[in-house]
């Protein structure tokens, strides 16, 4: 056939084979189009079947190092559940393999120890051995509960149900409980527990002089109530009709029947009742009751979901429960849901998914400007391609659909079509130069297949390191790594085996019809002659000058974050819907103080949002829902949910600065705090003190309090030890001993007086109720009362506690915490950004402090804690990522370049690079941190790829007999507009991004910020720098030319 006949025959059909099949795995399926047709259908197929089954939540799974053990102790001080529970848990724990750290704390009536596994320890098994020796204690106090091991597992907070409304506080639990047992009944829910509520108790409340009236104790009442309110099992009697089960029902469930217990029988047939002789009320613990929820007395219940749970079929059935159960209401009583995670999920996924909707089309617009239309489909058909690729292969390694698996598709939206248009673009230019026909497009796409595929696999190594990340934050890392390797990889089969074969299908372009492309062509070759060509040309006769330059650029950039222009912050600050408060009273302190504080905090809640609502042009305040409670007598809470973000005038940082501002110190508190955003790795200033002297590890924590809160910019200073409550400590009286009273006899007799004796606990509905006995409130409010009692000796007869006993009155403990069996005190700090970095106050407070440590508080040391320690780590674990990226990289180049010194010229471009990401930084005022340092990491996988290429193509031009200036000249202007073209589509796929405002895209920010912008001056890096720095190689491997035309011989 002739050529004039291919060429007529070309302009109405689609391209054929006019030789014969072309070579390889490209030409074999840019021939057969029906194999790459299929291939690309079954992708797309089952990858849209992967994507409806794939789970969809909020984040991914987070697996915690972690064990957790919990052991009550009621009514027992701080030092006794030291020595009581926590020494002997830390004793059993020490032979244990794979243990990292054990932390322990010991407050009043509860011991808890967190153990911290080594990195890639099983938990699992390390939980067994944990429950093993736990139980081999036996010397555990006799008042001590049962431990409570568990493996810490991550419960995410779904939604609240608010209960509402005049109702007295039995009512309200009653209805509360009933309602929680009803959502928890819905197949989709497995969690839900109370917010602000008090448990039921059974108090028996007996005044001393009954007691000595009828000679008991009340032990001995303990007893006897256990011994009449009890079901017990008598066995069967099997008869010949059969097995007859025998019961004894005698638990008493209820006040009146507890009064009903018989406590003595008198010789003449009457017998005293426990009504008799005591108080007997069926109500709460002795703790404070205070909770509201929009200005009404209520109960919340939380929702929680596991990580095999969905958010969104959860808070579906909740809301559809809800509506259903308003209707059954009583009157005045309101229900409603709050604060739903699934609404934010939905807003995540929608914000998301219309920035990648956005991007694909600036994608497109730019490869329309540059690539014939119909050549641009073809190109664009290899992003749902790869994505399609990516959601078919998720479910293989545990990855759902999340914010950060979703943000991962935006982020490789640009790169991947980069593989796609290096093929394209070479294509184009075979096909433009020789003619459109396959066995053309082939050697167009085969003339780029090395380097272009050894670019992606750079890639795919700059991220790889982010599977390697361990401990909690390796989930958040593995989502980012897998989508983006498996979405680059399906690019791959997209641009060497699909697109070949839909180019070959397109019809010849038409030499007379000239659009959009052919006009943005024109312009950019000119240019090139014209402008870049002289000036590349330049920069390589004064190539030294060159490389200062771009050094200087390095340290003006350093010089701008050493500086302090240039905010650092390694953990990032995550917006949240929910603005906190919250606040800790001193033990000790007067009843109802937690209250008045929780009101004071309200008030000036709402008295900042009436000062926002004045200054808004749209009178719009801030405050959706709020929820206030009280716990434990002494810790206080607010929870404001926000209006959603586009509708609040202010910032959320803004309105928690003018709140404490505006509630100011409090007297009597000892923690007070105001939280907008959550700190990914805690408070970014923390220190942890160790040491056996109590004394001085407390002084010593005094005198770093007062030196972090001297620093400006440094506020919220807190330490984990705070003065507890007066404490009594008793001591027998020699006088006293001749009688036979002992001191655990002593202690014992007051404990259940003041404290109490636990008679039972029984199972009413679904609340487990604690019987107490113990003295009226009237007789154990003071000294006084202490030293009236009587206390009963061996023998029967009673004395007075102050003939049995003497007692000292001494400052005690709120809570006693321990690292690794040592004394411990954790201090902690917040940093406004604005003013000082976290990192400058460690080092300024190191310097000033370790040398007063040393002189003035021997036996104290002081390490990092906390977001501090984990900083250290962490860059640690990312220098030796760094180490890893760098080999394989440096691998990856040598092997196509078949060079050991030339994969250096590239990737010295990789610390140029971050100057734009840098520089991104600076210019929209976002803080450098974590996630922009893996973005840095990924950015050195990207940046090579186009410089890999180039300097291919100048190894070829020098084989061919060209100079190193001329080859490097003639390259750059050949690879100009696909490198412009890979770095525009890049970049303009992350800008809808960019521009976000939604809090749900905030903390992603970072990381596109580092693409983005460090890809647009890698452009200059790749048409600049490399010419200088191939030279430069040159200059000092004078037998370049020579070497490169002998590996270019055939064996």
């Amino acid at each position: 056939m002739s050529e004039k006949n291919v060429a007529e025959n070309s302009k109405v059909s689609p391209v054929v084979d006019v030789i014969g099949p072309p070579p390889g795995i490209i030409g074999w399926f840019a021939s057969n189009h029906v194999a790459s047709n299929l291939l690309m259908v079954f992708i797309f197929a089952f990858g849209l079947l992967a994507i409806f089954d794939l789970k969809k939540e909020s984040m991914p799974s987070i697996v915690f190092d972690r064990v957790s053990i919990n052991v009550a102790y009621p009514g027992a001080g701080p030092e006794e559940v030291e020595l009581g529970i926590v020494v002997k848990i830390e004793e059993a724990l020490n032979s244990i393999e794979g243990i990292r750290e054990i932390r322990s704390t010991a407050r009043e009536g509860m011991a808890s120890v967190d153990v911290r596994a080594k990195v890639d320890f099983e938990i699992a098994e390390l939980t067994d051995e944990i429950k093993l020796a736990i139980d081999s204690i036996s010397t555990f106090p006799l008042d001590s509960e049962r431990p409570v091991i568990s493996k810490v597992e991550r419960k995410m907070q779904t939604l609240r149900v608010a209960v509402s409304g005049n109702l007295d506080e039995t009512a309200m639990k009653y209805l509360a409980d009933d309602i929680k047992d009803e959502i928890t009944a819905l197949p989709e829910v497995t969690y839900a527990s109370i917010l602000g509520g008090r448990d039921f108790e059974v108090a028996v409340e007996i005044p001393e002089d009954r007691l000595r009236e009828y000679n008991l104790s009340l032990s001995e009442v303990a007893q006897i109530i256990r011994r009449w309110s009890a079901d017990i099992p008598g066995g069967t009697i099997k008869s010949e009709a059969g097995s007859i089960r025998l019961r004894a029902m005698g638990q008493a469930y209820s006040a009146q029947e507890f009064e009903n217990i018989i406590v003595l029988t008198n010789a003449d047939g009457s017998i005293l009742r426990l009504g008799d002789i005591a108080s007997v009320t069926d109500g709460f613990v002795e703790e404070e009751f205070y909770a509201f929820f929009n200005g009404k007395p209520s109960l919340a219940i939380e929702v929680q979901s596991t990580d095999q749970e969905s958010e969104i079929k959860i808070s579906d059935a909740v809301h559809a429960y809800v509506e259903a159960r308003r209707a059954t209401l009583p009157s005045g009583i309101s229900l409603d849901v709050w604060a739903d995670s699934s609404f934010y999920l939905k807003s995540q996924i929608d914000m998301l998914v219309k920035n990648m909707m956005l991007g694909a089309v600036l994608v497109f617009v730019v490869l329309g400007l540059f690539l014939r239309l119909r050549m641009a489909i073809w190109v664009l058909i290899g992003l749902p391609i790869a994505f399609f690729g990516a959601a078919l292969m998720m479910p293989w390694v545990d990855v759902t659909i999340n914010i950060i698996s979703l943000f991962a598709f935006i982020l490789v939206l640009g790169i991947v079509v980069d593989d796609a248009i290096i093929i394209a673009e070479s294509v184009h230019t075979q096909t433009e130069r020789d003619g459109y026909n396959l066995h053309n497009i082939v050697a167009g796409a085969q003339r780029v297949a090395v380097p272009a595929t050894f670019g992606v696999l750079t890639t795919i190594m700059a991220f790889a390191p982010m599977l390697l990340v361990t401990g909690p934050p390796s989930s958040l890392t593995a989502a980012t790594a897998w989508v983006v390797i498996f979405c680059l990889l399906f690019s791959l089969v997209e641009s060497k085996l699909i697109l070949p074969s839909h180019l070959a299908m397109l019809p010849p372009p038409k030499q007379t019809k000239r659009g959009i492309p052919e006009w943005v062509n024109d312009k950019l070759q000119r240019f090139v002659k014209s402008v870049y060509q002289p000036f590349v040309l330049r920069a390589i006769e004064f190539r030294y000058a060159t490389v200062a330059t771009f050094v200087g650029m390095i340290m003006l950039v350093l010089g701008l974050m050493w500086g302090g222009f240039i905010k650092y912050g390694f953990f990032p600050d995550i917006d949240q819907p929910i603005l906190r408060a919250s606040v800790e009273v001193q033990e000790g302190s007067p009843p109802g103080l937690a209250q008045q504080v929780v009101d004071r905090m309200y008030n000036s809640a709402l008295r900042i949002e009436n000062e926002i609502i004045a200054e808004s042009p749209t009178n719009t305040g801030f405050i959706q829902n709020v929820l206030a409670f009280v716990a434990q007598d002494k810790q206080g809470f607010i929870l404001i949910e926000l209006l959603p973000n586009e509708q609040l005038q202010v910032l959320p940082e803004e309105i928690e600065r003018r709140w404490r501002e505006d509630v100011g110190e409090i007297a009597g508190t000892t923690e007070l705090k105001f939280i907008s955003k959550e700190q990914m790795g805690g408070a970014p200033v923390s220190f942890k003190l160790l040491g056996k002297n109590t004394l001085q590890l407390e002084a010593a924590a005094a005198e770093l309090q007062k030196r972090l809160s001297s620093v400006a910019g440094v506020y919220e200073v807190a330490a984990s030890v705070n003065e507890g409550p007066q404490e009594l400590s008793l001591k027998i009286k020699p006088t006293a001993e001749t009688l036979g009273i002992t001191l655990v006899d002593l202690a014992s007799q007051v404990r259940e007086a003041f404290y109490g004796a636990e008679a039972q606990r029984f199972q009413r509905d679904s609340q487990e109720i604690k019987v107490m006995v113990r003295y009226p409130k009237s007789e154990r409010r003071s000294i006084g009362d202490l030293e009236g009692m009587w206390i009963k000796v061996p023998s029967g007869q009673e004395v007075p506690f102050s003939a049995a006993a003497e007692f000292e009155l001494a400052q005690g403990y709120d809570v006693i915490r321990r690292i690794d069996k040592e004394r411990a005190v954790n201090i902690s700090a917040n940093v406004n950004t604005t003013i000082v970095e976290s990192n400058d106050v460690l080092r300024q407070v190191r310097a000033s402090f370790e040398s007063i440590l040393a002189r003035d508080f021997a036996g104290v040391s002081m390490e990092l804690d906390g977001s501090s320690k984990d900083e250290r780590a962490a860059i640690s674990e990312l220098w030796i990522a760094v180490f890893f990226v760098l080999a394989g990289i440096y691998a990856l180049l040598a092997v196509p370049l078949k060079s050991y010194l030339q994969p250096l010229i590239i990737m010295s471009v990789i610390p140029f690079g971050l100057i734009g990401a840098i520089l991104g930084h600076f210019f929209l005022g976002k803080t450098v941190s974590i996630i922009s340092l893996l973005g840095f990491i990924a950015l050195g996988g990207v940046v090579v790829n186009d410089s890999l290429i180039m300097v291919d193509f100048v190894n070829k031009k020098v084989r061919a007999g060209m100079s190193h200036a001329q080859a490097s000249v003639e390259a750059g202007a050949e690879r100009f507009r696909p490198i412009i073209l890979t770095s525009l589509t890049t970049f303009f796929g992350l800008v809808p991004i960019l521009s976000e405002t939604s809090t749900q895209a905030q903390m992603i920010i970072p990381m596109a910020i580092s693409l983005a912008f460090g890809i647009l001056f890698a452009t200059i890096i790749t048409l600049i720098l490399v010419p200088a720095l191939y030279n430069i190689f040159a200059d000092f491997m004078p037998d370049t030319r020579r070497s490169a035309s002998a590996q270019a011989q055939p064996a």
